[in-house]
């Protein structure tokens, strides 16, 4: 302000004084009633003060000039957010504190751009770490999504082969009822016919057919996992290299079979002979998929299982397993077609070839044994299966002498009492029928409760008890832990299409009982009697006492 009132202070009172003169000389000539020299006066007098005039604001411009031009370049200087403007010179003292208070202005501006700068980069850091943990999140949302419904279709393919399993269980124990009632009727009549009878040629057809038909049923009993087996620790290595010699004559010289056997290897529990038919059915559906030529590759190792592969097979995870791996060059399966193998009478081959009950067996068996089945295949790249057997820590067992599975002749006489129970009035009939011809005396009942009102009755006659293991309201089992509670020397044989209860070899040996598979001949039958009479009688354990009386209890 000092500034403005130093330059222009004069200029402007000059300004001011001519404007007055001005407008009192026009005031004056408009009242003056002539003269002319007198108007001259004035309009000179006019003149000169509009000169005055002119003069002033050429000074008054010149005087704001400079100062405008620094407050323009301040304010450029501001608005650019250039350096700082530093007055100099003249005008030094006078912009000095419109400068700094400009200078303020740009330094605040500076601190909050900054400030906002690191706003804007803390804010972007935070998006970005939000968009990652979103991303994350989805990306594990997607994985569970898709494990689940994985999990979901494993499943239910779980449950519909637990119901293919139930339903052909029981059709199988259905049909060996029949085939029981066929054969050994069909062994009576052949008894009770001479040798030249022209009918005797029918009955072994008969024979022949019904023969056949038992051993369509072993298939089914082993996918609905009720066969009854014996098991024992084997060797693995030893079973496969067994099984090798069969599996070369079986699928031809064109294929060629490589054995990668890890030495060493700890036992595994189950039967035998169902260890080979495993390895026989993969080698076989092998060597169709290779279409008769190709390389099928045997290895065994000792395999571990990780948390997918246990939570996918609902087994343990840190349990010790043996794995057998059958792999081909074949022309491996599609997605669709791997999701059904194991189901029965499911096949791809053409119609007469096969009867789709081969990889079933393999799936009953191997879970039968505790173990489970991966498939790995690809169209075009072959087929692996691997199969995962539980390891056990048993010694392996040494083989046995072969011993008669039939004896020719019972070595009793006859004479001793038998109780039969079972529900099937033609087999109870027909059993009736063959152990009356042999001299045994039979009590029979249709069910559990007929036969332990029988046992009731009869307690101090009845050395034996065959019963079924299948009937309704109190099964087979449950019927020889309460009969060796009234009859503490009692033996007992237990018969069966299948085993929907399972027979534990603790059970069998707890009381002295043994196992007769449906159908059988009459030999079977009458060998099975003949070896259960000649041991020892089963001593009464606790265990199966303390269940007896519960079930008395409640039978009460």
């Amino acid at each position: 302000m000092l500034y403005f009132w130093k330059h222009l202070a004069r200029p402007l009172a000059l300004l001011t004084g001519c404007l007055l003169l001005i407008i009192t000389v026009a005031h004056s000539l408009a009242a003056s009633p002539g003269g002319v020299w007198r108007v001259w006066v004035l309009t000179a007098l006019a003149l000169g003060g509009m000169g005055a005039a002119v003069v002033a604001c050429v000074r008054v411009a010149r005087s704001l000039a400079a100062p405008v031009a620094h407050l323009v370049e301040v304010a450029l200087a501001g608005k650019h957010g250039r350096a700082k403007y530093r007055a100099s010179g003249e005008m030094a003292g006078e912009l000095r504190p419109l400068a700094e208070a400009l200078n303020q202005m740009i330094e605040a501006r500076e601190d909050a751009e900054k400030k906002l700068k690191l706003a804007q980069e803390s804010l972007e850091l935070k998006v970005h770490a939000r968009t990652a943990e979103i991303w994350r999140a989805n990306k594990s949302l997607r994985e569970e999504m898709v494990q689940r419904a994985k999990a979901e279709r494993e499943l239910q393919q779980a449950q519909k082969m637990d119901a293919l399993g139930k339903f052909a269980g029981s059709i199988a124990h259905d049909f060996n009822n029949l085939l029981t009632v066929i054969l050994g009727a069909t062994e009576c009549a052949m008894q009770r016919l001479p040798a030249n009878s022209e009918a005797m040629p029918f009955m072994n057809t008969v024979r022949k057919a019904g023969e056949s038909a038992t051993s369509l049923t072993k298939p089914l009993l082993t996918f609905s996992r009720n066969e009854v087996r014996e098991v024992e620790a084997l060797d693995l290595n030893v079973s496969v290299e067994e099984t090798a010699l069969l599996v070369r004559r079986l699928i031809g010289v064109d294929v060629e079979v490589q054995l990668v056997l890890e030495a060493e290897l700890p036992a595994i529990l189950g039967n035998s002979n169902q260890v080979q038919q495993v390895l026989m059915n993969l080698a076989v559906n092998a060597r169709d998929a290779m279409h008769g030529q190709g390389l099928l590759m045997v290895t065994t190792a000792r395999a571990s299982v990780d948390e997918a592969m246990a939570l996918r097979q609902g087994v343990e995870v840190g349990k010790e397993w043996v794995e057998l791996r059958v792999g081909d060059s074949g022309c491996g399966m599609d997605a669709a077609t791997k999701a059904r193998i194991f189901e029965p009478f499911f096949t791809t081959k053409p119609a007469g070839r096969g009867t789709g009950l081969g990889l079933a067996t393999v799936f009953g068996i191997v879970k039968q044994a505790g173990g489970f089945l991966e498939v790995e295949s690809a169209v075009g790249e072959g087929t692996a299966f691997r199969v995962f057997w539980p390891a056990s820590d048993r010694p392996v067992a040494v083989a046995a002498a072969p011993e008669s599975v039939v004896a020719s002749a019972a070595t009793h006489a006859g004479g001793e009492t038998l109780l039969l129970v079972e529900d099937e009035d033609d087999i109870r009939e027909l059993a009736t029928l063959m152990l009356e011809d042999k001299g045994y005396r039979v009590l029979s009942a249709p069910d559990a409760e007929q036969a332990i009102l029988v046992a009731e009755q009869h307690a101090g006659e009845i050395q034996a008890m065959i019963t079924d293991v299948v009937m309704p309201r109190l099964s087979g089992v449950q019927l020889a832990e309460i009969m060796v509670t009234i009859i503490p020397q009692i033996r007992i044989l237990f018969v069966s299409g299948h085993s929907q209860e399972s027979i534990s070899p603790e059970l069998l040996a707890e009381c002295r009982a043994d196992y007769l598979q449906k159908p059988y001949r009459s030999e079977a039958l009458l060998a099975k009697v003949d070896g259960i009479l000649t041991h020892p009688p089963a001593p009464v354990a606790a265990p199966a006492k303390a269940r007896a009386d519960s079930v008395l209890a409640m039978q009460a």
